[in-house]
């Protein structure tokens, strides 16, 4: 199969999606909410459970949002772990514990004092002569997670092994940061599907880095979009590569139809 037939199929594909298509899908939850405050603070803790079946994360964003009573960015910027806290103590989602939601609210919280938005934290670290959002996302991470959180962390260093920095993988370490990726996709894209949020102008479409896990990975080989046989950042930049020769201003629009692509074959 030849790129010019692989295109022509994801352009198709891509054609056929728009946002009533989203389901089931963690965004659905977040486009609960309207504000551009309300939808940062949710798109950031339902993209970073966006691990396992897509049913099970469902469940654990909208329990989560449930605990902050339906008020993400209020109950984040009130947030007062001695008195609040303890309401995440049954929250279980495989290997993510209340503790580390309670962690990423603070770390939130830190971040919307400083900067006003989480948009304008991740602005911050970006400059027109990146290549893509790697660097800008790199220091968004240190950042975060600079801000340390002596409620849970008294040392005022967050350790290796806290469970908040699996929800914080940084492209410096290697890792594809699929998460991050899907969340900074929601924010960054405003194309004309209707399926991302499109909050943040200051980060073009072009420079974004499509998301990759083990399933968008084996499909991307399958296709030729990558060669690299280790799912990390490098893969991720490899395909993104591919799919700019596309569309050089959207490679990312492809996301859905890769992994539509590979839900085909498997019903064939």
């Amino acid at each position: 199969m030849n790129f010019s037939s692989i295109q022509d199929q994801l352009d198709q594909l891509y054609r056929t999606f728009d946002a009533s298509m989203v389901s089931p899908d963690p965004l659905e939850v977040v486009r609960r909410y309207e504000q551009p405050a309300d939808l940062e603070v949710a798109g950031l803790i339902a993209a970073s459970l966006a691990y396992g079946r897509v049913e099970n994360i469902i469940k654990a964003v909208e329990q989560i949002f449930t605990l902050m009573d339906h008020q993400p960015y209020a109950f984040t910027m009130r947030f007062k772990p001695d008195r609040d806290a303890a309401r995440f103590d049954r929250f279980v989602y495989r290997f993510s514990r209340g503790r580390d939601i309670v962690c990423l609210i603070l770390l939130i919280q830190e971040a919307l004092k400083t900067h006003g938005s989480l948009g304008d934290l991740f602005s911050s670290g970006f400059t027109e002569g990146d290549n893509h959002i790697g660097p800008a996302l790199t220091r968004f991470v240190n950042r975060l997670i600079g801000f340390g959180c002596p409620f849970l962390y008294p040392g005022g260093t967050i350790p290796t092994k806290a469970g908040v920095r699996y929800f914080l993988p940084s492209p410096q370490g290697g890792s594809a940061c699929k998460r991050l990726n899907l969340f900074i996709r929601w924010m960054v894209r405003d194309g004309e599907d209707g399926i991302d949020l499109g909050l943040w102008q200051d980060i073009p479409s072009s420079r974004l880095i499509i998301p990759v896990d083990t399933h968008v990975a084996r499909i991307a080989r399958t296709l030729r979009l990558a060669f690299r046989r280790q799912v990390d950042w490098k893969m991720a930049e490899e395909i993104t590569n591919t799919l700019r020769t596309f569309d050089p201003e959207d490679p990312v629009k492809y996301d859905f139809a890769i992994c539509h692509w590979g839900m085909r074959q498997i019903r064939s």
